[in-house]
């Protein structure tokens, strides 16, 4: 931790502009305690670890606040506060929130609304980070998480980028509120080491955990407050994120047959035989990336072609659903029930709009729907009033 309280209990912030000899000097003649559990702490000033407060070894302190700092969480937190500091906007490192008992690493005020900002280097159990949520919710307060930049990103300059993102990374997707009122899936990310923000944004799920999205890179000097939102795409990021999404809709339909372990039983494989189709001669209206598809794990190819064959099955069309339909169906399928819900009546809609005929798998073969799809999104995103 940056901060603790002197014997005088006045409050000492530890930041980079100490000399180490000033440091060395100063813990000789004074005593510093936490300023959470007010045990005694250890000013440590080392040559690797910037200098910061640690308690001794026997303290129950860290079991309520913290799972523990890393030298990595240490300078990055250091690094926000010079960030809002410079910025002359008020910030509080540390500060103990006595109501809720938590601490988060900054605490700041923005137009006379205080934010938390947690910068998160280690994984933790969801439920903690849940907890810590809820912590701030009762005071009213909305956090902003921005964790550690993934080592797959650190030093990658793609704009577009392929990448799997696990469950623990998934969770801090939060919308941004771009001014038509829509939002943008954003994971912000911070690299201490480079003094970087890495942005992955306008995610679009492929299959998994795998998403393509944008990268852009901010260096924290030019990064502004409140922070900085991403641009929106240009045609030719949205052909690039294009390419990245029917590659994968190309490489899973090759791959479905080949490493195919349940014959029969496999549910895809056996919609395609029932509808007379190859699964790499699927139309191009089945695959492709409609609003929620990310509540699915299985490509946007296999759930949407489960959703034409029950359509098929039943004998309806796209027009005469309705949602006891959709809840019959996503029974199957692990996860949101009615995220994918939604999911599957953007899909539908799309469906409508298009005019497809779901019983003539042999026409609209071409028509590069995704493109179509995702200009109209990001479009719509960021689109003045």
């Amino acid at each position: 931790m940056l901060t603790a309280h002197t014997a005088k209990g006045q409050t000492v912030v530890l930041t980079r502009n100490m000399s180490l000899p000033e440091l060395r000097e100063w813990r000789k003649n004074e005593t510093f305690y936490c300023s959470q559990c007010k045990e005694k702490v250890q000013l440590k000033v080392g040559d690797i670890v910037i200098p910061h407060f640690a308690h001794y070894q026997q303290t129950n302190c860290r079991e309520s606040f913290s799972e523990g700092e890393s030298p990595t969480h240490l300078l990055g937190k250091a690094q926000l506060h010079e960030l809002f500091l410079r910025h002359k906007t008020e910030v509080k490192l540390e500060p103990f929130l006595p109501d809720i008992r938590q601490r988060p690493d900054l605490l700041v005020t923005w137009q006379e609304t205080h934010v938390p900002i947690e910068f998160q280097c280690s994984v933790i159990p969801l439920e903690l980070v849940q907890q810590r949520n809820e912590g701030y919710h009762m005071l009213d307060m909305q956090p902003i998480w921005i964790i550690i930049t993934p080592p797959a990103i650190r030093s990658s300059s793609a704009h577009i980028l392929s990448i799997r993102l696990s469950q623990f990374q998934q969770f801090f997707i939060r919308p941004t509120h771009a001014r038509t009122g829509s939002s943008v899936p954003l994971l912000l990310t911070y690299n201490p080491s480079s003094e970087q923000f890495h942005y992955l944004s306008h995610m679009i799920h492929l299959q998994g955990s795998t998403y393509a999205l944008l990268h852009s890179i901010m260096r924290i000097r030019h990064q502004s407050l409140p922070f900085a939102l991403p641009a929106a795409p240009a045609e030719k990021d949205v052909q690039e994120l294009t390419r990245h999404y029917q590659e994968a809709r190309r490489k899973y339909l090759r791959s479905v047959i080949g490493y195919n372990h349940r014959g029969v039983h496999n549910q895809f494989l056996r919609a395609c035989y029932e509808m007379r189709v190859q699964p790499i001669h699927l139309p191009t209206w089945i695959g492709v990336p409609t609003i929620g598809q990310e509540t699915f794990k299985q490509s946007d190819c296999e759930w949407q072609a489960l959703l034409i064959a029950a359509m098929r099955e039943t004998r309806r069309t796209p027009f005469q659903l309705d949602r006891s339909f959709y809840r019959s169906f996503i029974k199957k399928f692990e996860g949101d029930d009615e995220k994918q819900l939604e999911a599957c009546v953007n899909y539908v809609d799309f469906l409508r709009q298009e005019r497809i005929d779901i019983y003539r798998l042999d026409k609209y073969l071409g028509g590069n729907y995704v493109q179509e799809i995702l200009l109209g999104r990001f479009l719509a995103m960021h689109a003045k009033y």
